[in-house]
């Protein structure tokens, strides 16, 4: 088969004009028909499926930023030499910024994209989706955002996520508190953002009503600071047995450094935003056996796809990546069944291609599916995070989660402790 794959140039930044243009207001889409099943003609395989790409290749979130970007690349890569279509893209750095996000957002709108993997932290998300995405009916899909926000958008059903929502996680993470550790006292020291907030809140009712226990203190971080110290105070006057930090590398790096000795002291538990095994070179002192919660990828395609990103990038797969490629994979079949480089029509796609009845299509057999969708014809996507069956919300209903540690001798510097299925 002869391929046609135009590669947008891969931006950097977000830089963008034109944001005058874009319409802000949510209200007109109270009466807008969402979800519908609506029948993709196909389109054909002569045509251009266009996918943006909005992910943060710096600030906080960078150093697992770029793995999620290469992840998110994959399938397109992977299919280059045996489809007929044509894939045009383009990557706009968000910087972890939820400003850059709403620049960046804007300027793939403008440039005519029409679905966005992405963005990745969940205040990027709520402000680039509502301002700029959802009023333009552009569909996205974020690997990693999981603020239970999201759920309740008004997004006249045009985002999606992979990413599992933190009310799961925050359930996990209080079994862990009492069944693992046997606490019943617990502080939390959380970002200051939507993401931070709203676990935090999860958390303390999972904690307190369903296991008794009790949160001394919620206290809020920048999420850049040259000390945490007096955060970390206020978070200990009631002495909590347990800490609970939700943050950013960048943000544990600090905090943990602030924390110094009282690491020897408290038990840690970190949520999945910090799950990143470079941060023992970033902490002068040890933070090998703080644990932590992270959703963990265990769909039917999760084999090849680890071994697909290990042959290209020479890399193992960290946190969201395997959720990033099924997020760009489902899109592209969305697309390919629509037949057009329309929002809603790819919208109402997405339901169809994720559920019977459908050739199943798994990682390995992606280049085959978009050439079925292109003719039209039903297919089941199951993917490599997770089987990949989105509910009338755009979320997951699929839930396994990593119980994991810091520890430097581990691959990775992080230890699987156990798996946790909701």
């Amino acid at each position: 088969m002869s391929v046609r794959l135009k590669r947008r140039k891969l931006l950097s930044a977000a830089g963008v004009a034109g944001l005058s243009g874009l319409a802000g207001c949510l209200g007109s889409f109270s009466g807008f028909d969402v979800r519908d099943d609506d029948d993709g003609d196909g389109g054909g395989t002569d045509r251009t499926i266009k996918l943006g790409v909005m992910l943060p290749l710096s600030g906080n979130l960078g150093s697992v930023g770029e793995p999620i970007r290469d992840a998110a690349l994959l399938p397109i890569t992977q299919v280059e030499d045996e489809i007929d279509l044509e894939i045009e893209y383009e990557v706009v750095d968000t910087e972890t910024s939820p400003s850059a996000g709403v620049q960046g957002a804007a300027r793939l709108v403008n440039d005519g994209y029409p679905m966005v993997n992405g963005p990745a932290a969940s205040d990027v998300t709520l402000q680039a989706t509502q301002q700029v995405l959802i009023p333009h009916r552009v569909v996205s899909c974020s690997p990693a955002s999981t603020t239970p926000t999201i759920t309740a958008l008004n997004d006249a059903g045009l985002v999606f996520r992979t990413a599992l929502s933190d009310s799961l996680q925050a359930a996990i993470l209080a079994d862990q508190a009492v069944t693992d550790l046997g606490h019943e006292t617990a502080a939390t020291l959380y970002v200051n953002n939507d993401y931070g907030w709203q676990l935090t809140q999860a958390f303390a009712q999972a904690f307190q009503t369903t296991h008794g226990g009790t949160v001394s203190a919620q206290v809020p971080v920048d999420e850049e600071s040259d000390s945490y110290a007096d955060a970390i105070e206020q978070a200990g006057t009631d002495d909590p047995e347990l800490l609970i930090v939700i943050g950013y590398p960048e943000t544990g790096a600090q905090l943990f450094s602030d924390l110094g000795d009282d690491l020897d002291e408290i038990d840690v538990l970190v949520t999945d935003g910090l799950r990143d095994g470079g941060l023992h070179d970033e902490v002068d002192h040890s933070i090998d056996g703080i644990r932590g919660t992270a959703p963990l990828v265990g769909g039917p395609g999760e084999e090849f796809f680890a071994n697909g990103f290990e042959d290209a990038y020479d890399a193992e797969p960290g946190i969201f990546t395997a959720h990033a490629y099924d997020s760009t994979a489902v899109l592209l079949l969305a697309n390919a069944y629509a037949g057009q480089n329309d929002g809603t029509a790819i919208r109402n796609a997405m339901q169809t291609v994720t559920n019977e009845p459908g050739e199943v299509i798994e990682p390995e057999t992606l280049a085959e599916g978009l050439q079925l969708a292109a003719q039209g014809e039903p297919v089941e996507y199951q993917g490599a995070s997770s089987a990949l069956s989105f509910d009338q919300n755009g979320d997951v209903t699929d839930a396994t989660f990593e119980y994991w540690e810091f520890d430097r001798e581990a691959d990775g510097g992080i230890a699987e402790i156990d798996r946790v299925t909701t």
